[in-house]
């Protein structure tokens, strides 16, 4: 066996990448140690009953498409604002199966309460509140776009609440992924893509059908179309009149599908602008050329107007996520570990 295959066989032995919350030795820095280790997902602040006494815990596996974990929390207020969705561009979906505690979820369209054995889908693209007691759970982590492949339409699902206990499914989906965490540190990098194949097949089925105002027909009509113009957002000539003939369905009917969404317009261009700041924030310099090249990627013809959108967007220029992915001192050690596994996805 040649070197670079021995090497190339003990890399598959290695094991899934695991990242845990270390609380400090000093038990007074032990808030400001989890308010950090999560914001790159909430903002975090105490209520007045927490006791920080109680332990805390977290965990959480890189499976190369998606990331899986558990949480142990006391009481606390997590906030996701407005300014931390444009600073960080994620566009992912956050599954929280809850074993013990409940929350207060607060988002633009209303208020749910989440109890024990129920899982609650946040949309890490729209702003929350949430008001929590002690929490033991098991997260998951997932691009949008996996979940859209699976059939999912997510239009309406934020901060919604479905049992997981007594849906088949349900159970059958935080089995899974709670027995997954349990024995991670058994598993292999070569191991990973195949679990997490399943993974976005199990969620994809529980998620499906949980929205109450498409019919089947209109829902794959949605999918369908999300999809095209997912894949031809680089098309400046992206227009409702070519989504309408390239889907095989009618201006009218098109319209129909983003009456939830601002209309067709605004949704591709909302996606142009979420894939550039994505660009950026993993890494893609900001320097005036290297933005107006940007601005043709993702279907901008006039580099002016996608100068424009992007403030109007996100609050600040493509130029200047340098120092949002750095750090106000530009250290890129000031970057977290999860945070940086979120943004590979």
């Amino acid at each position: 066996m040649s070197k670079a295959t021995e090497e190339s066989a003990e890399a598959l032995r290695l094991p899934i990448p695991c990242h845990r919350f270390d609380p400090p030795p000093d038990r007074q820095r032990l808030g400001r140690a989890w308010q950090e280790h999560i914001a790159p997902v909430f903002s975090v602040s105490f209520q007045a009953e927490t006791d920080l006494l109680i332990p805390i815990a977290m965990v959480s596996y890189h499976l190369g498409d998606l990331l899986v974990g558990d949480v142990i929390a006391p009481a606390h207020t997590l906030d996701r604002t407005d300014e931390m969705i444009e600073q960080q561009g994620l566009d992912h979906i956050l599954l929280q199966f809850y074993r013990r505690g409940q929350s207060i979820v607060e988002t633009a369209t209303g208020t749910n309460h989440v109890l024990e054995t129920q899982c609650v889908v946040f949309d890490l693209a729209q702003p929350v509140h949430i008001v929590a007691a002690p929490v033991d759970a098991t997260n998951l982590v997932i691009p949008r776009a996996l979940l859209e492949d699976q059939g999912c339409k997510l239009d309406g699902l934020h901060g919604q609440a479905f049992d997981h206990d007594g849906d088949p499914f349900g159970r059958l989906l935080h089995t899974f992924l709670a027995n997954l965490v349990a024995c991670g540190d058994l598993l292999h990098q070569h191991e990973a893509a195949s679990t997490a194949r399943a993974i976005v097949q199990l969620a994809g089925t529980y998620l499906r059908g949980r929205h109450a105002v498409l019919g089947n027909a209109n829902l794959n009509a949605s999918i369908r179309v999300r999809r095209l113009i997912e894949q031809s957002l680089h098309d400046p000539n992206l227009t409702p009149s070519v989504i309408a003939v390239r889907s095989g369905m009618s201006r009218s009917a098109l319209y129909r599908l983003f009456d939830e969404s601002g209309g067709v317009v605004a949704y591709i261009r909302d996606r142009r602008l979420m894939r550039a700041m994505r660009i950026l924030v993993r890494g893609c310099p900001g320097d005036s050329k290297r933005v107006k090249k940007l601005a043709y990627e993702v279907g901008f013809s006039d580099e002016r107007i996608f100068q424009r959108a992007f403030r109007r967007r996100f609050g600040f220029v493509p130029s200047e996520t340098t120092s949002l992915r750095f750090g106000d001192s530009g250290r890129e050690e000031g970057v977290s570990v999860l945070r940086t596994w979120i943004d590979s996805l």
